[in-house]
């Protein structure tokens, strides 16, 4: 359960490279990015280095990322946001367009 509700507070989740940035805590309807507010500082997955990881963030910017990651996030796939099961840091399946808030860069 804790991991659930840990993916649900941090859908940290993007598909770009973990160096490109200032990441962001935003909105999404139907998988395509709405708004975003401030800086994101926290925990979230990104792809890193070829892998999903689940890495710290400062200001909107990456300072730590662990083993590859296991588990749902949401991540861009296709041109828009979902909901995408993971296993040792690769993506396996995922779902429909993602609505809610997530981070994005």
């Amino acid at each position: 359960m804790k991991s659930h509700y840990l993916c649900a507070i941090v859908l940290g989740l993007v598909s770009t490279a973990a160096a490109a940035g200032n990441y962001k805590s935003c909105q999404f309807s139907a998988g395509i990015k709405t708004y975003c507010s401030a800086p994101f500082s926290g925990e979230a997955v990104i792809l890193d280095q070829g892998r999903y990881k689940r890495c710290r963030f400062s200001s909107g910017m990456k300072s730590f990322c662990g083993a590859p990651f296991s588990g749902e996030a949401v991540v861009l796939d296709q041109g828009r946001y979902k909901r995408c099961r993971f296993s040792s840091g690769m993506k396996s399946f995922c779902s429909a367009a993602f609505s809610g808030e997530a981070i994005a860069d």
